[in-house]
């Protein structure tokens, strides 16, 4: 004899439901699927993704793109060019980050990086920057609930601790004449320096934290990027 096989829906606002060892019923969306998908789309269907863009596109006049190093020149750690906070009791899961930048290296050895690291420690505090929007990947989802989030930022009073190097990318420059000596590039040389990473699997990374992305090197770097990351209450994830 077949029964009918039932399920919880838990799409929006699904919930820890037990403990180690309970049994419990299997969940699916408002639309009848059964949660098999990978945790990228069950975030993203739950309103737990968010983005974030930096940079502007502005009808005929093009892109403008933001120049990395705090509107300088090369990496600085107090002055990331986008800042993610997460406030305690929550895990802040980074899932993309994409970078599209261009330098001029008309010299020799010029360098050009993009760092995305991770704070444990704090969210962002004394910042001067341009506040961040950012937007939840389920449209008219919640607001971010997270923390403060910047970019474009001048002036970081305490300073992060960049623990984990989540994802980097590094372009250099090399020119040589026949007898090997080093010589410059007198009209310069337009580079494209690009970063494309997505995590494979997800980092539960627990509040107070903040993700942290730069670009900058010996010659100056305009790029834009865009970021998404994840975040869920600390209950989802009990550590113990």
């Amino acid at each position: 004899m077949i029964s009918d096989i039932k399920t919880q829906v838990r799409q929006v606002s699904p919930a820890v439901q037990g403990s180690d060892g309970d049994m419990g019923y299997p969940s699916m969306s408002k639309l009848g699927q059964l949660y098999t998908a990978d945790w990228k789309a069950f975030l993203s269907s739950a309103g737990k993704l968010y983005r974030i863009s930096v940079g502007t596109v502005a009808g005929d006049a093009g892109v403008t793109r933001v120049t990395g190093g705090g509107a300088g020149t090369t990496v600085d750690l107090d002055e990331p060019e986008i800042v993610i906070g997460c406030a305690a009791g929550y895990f802040l899961i980074p899932v993309e980050v994409h970078v599209s930048g261009v330098l001029d290296q008309d010299a020799n050895a010029e360098l050009g990086e993009i760092l995305v690291t991770m704070d444990r420690t704090q969210v962002p505090a004394g910042v001067t920057g341009t506040a961040g929007t950012m937007y939840n990947m389920l449209d008219g989802g919640e607001a971010y609930p997270g923390g403060p989030v910047y970019h474009t930022v001048t002036v970081v009073t305490t300073n992060p601790t960049n623990e984990d190097i989540i994802a980097i990318e590094t372009v250099s420059s090399s020119e040589f004449v026949s007898n090997g000596a080093a010589t410059n590039l007198t009209n310069g040389v337009v580079t494209k320096l690009q970063l494309d990473w997505a995590a494979s699997f997800p980092q539960y990374v627990a509040g107070p934290c903040s993700l942290l992305v730069y670009w900058g090197g010996t010659a100056a770097v305009t790029a834009l990027a865009t970021v998404v990351v994840g975040i869920v209450p600390a209950s989802w994830f009990p550590v113990s």
